[in-house]
């Protein structure tokens, strides 16, 4: 079994449909990405990571997780995508496009990633049944994403 080096915990608002995972360097939003994204739940073009959320009325449970080597696949999630993802700066900023941005630091390089999806169906559910409730009711974090990311 391999070994987790480190881990982040945030809440993100989910603006715009989704939030981005990019590089420091890596400032311009590759619009290119959306389309695949709404089809699977995220792409990536190894400089960002897209990723469209199942709602827009709560923030969203975002892991980031760093491993030794490939972590297995994580059990009870609803979907995943993988792909590369290129650190150059060691910093990766977590984007709520227009309400935010901060980063956190990674160990520079490339790495392979796998962002793992959970909670999408029920969070919509909820989302789309209290559309009418203001404010919001409170289900922040119930739609979760955990990216893994391990040494390339």
């Amino acid at each position: 079994m391999t070994q987790r080096l480190s881990e982040y915990r945030t809440l993100v608002m989910p603006d715009y449909g989704g939030f981005d995972l990019y590089d420091a360097d890596f400032d311009v939003r590759d619009d290119g990405l959306i389309k695949p994204a709404r089809a699977r739940g995220a792409a990536g073009n190894g400089r960002e990571i897209c990723v469209v959320c199942a709602q827009t009325r709560f923030k969203v449970e975002l892991v980031i997780e760093t491993w030794a080597a490939q972590p297995d696949l994580l059990d009870g999630c609803d979907g995943y995508q993988e792909m590369q993802m290129e650190i150059p700066t060691g910093l990766l900023v977590i984007s709520e496009r227009t309400r935010g941005a901060w980063d956190i630091s990674l160990p520079k390089g490339e790495y392979f990633s796998r962002i793992s999806f959970f909670g999408r169906d029920t969070a919509r559910q909820l989302a789309d049944k209290e559309l009418s409730t203001d404010p919001p009711i409170d289900h922040d974090g119930m739609e979760r994403y955990i990216l893994q990311m391990w040494r390339a």
